[in-house]
């Protein structure tokens, strides 16, 4: 028995995910005034991510058609494993420091 493999890009409820070239990334951080670490997050790991071929590092372009008020532009700073790690760790540390302070 062979194994089916499924496109998750072909379900209509998968937005639209497009790559942003070097050029196109830096014209959206300049337009919002904004720095990579400012941006939402998506994941290395995340399955579209990877059918795409977007690296740690690219800005993700995801477009919404079925939005009751139309079509919606999110964007994604991708970023790796190593980096979520990292992240998780720097958010328990502040929360014990929120902690530690009150009685």
């Amino acid at each position: 028995m062979t194994k089916k493999k499924i496109n998750i890009l072909d379900n209509e409820f998968v937005p639209q995910h497009t790559i942003l070239t070097e050029e196109e990334s830096n014209e959206l951080l300049q337009k919002y005034n904004v720095t990579y670490d400012k941006l939402p997050l998506i994941l290395e790991s995340d399955p579209v991510v990877k059918i795409i071929g977007a690296k740690p590092g690219n800005i993700i372009k995801i477009v919404r058609g079925y939005s009751p008020a139309g079509k919606s532009v999110f964007y994604r700073y991708v970023i790796g494993e190593d980096v979520k790690e990292t992240l998780e760790e720097e958010v328990l540390d502040e929360i014990v420091e929120d902690d530690s302070g009150e009685e």
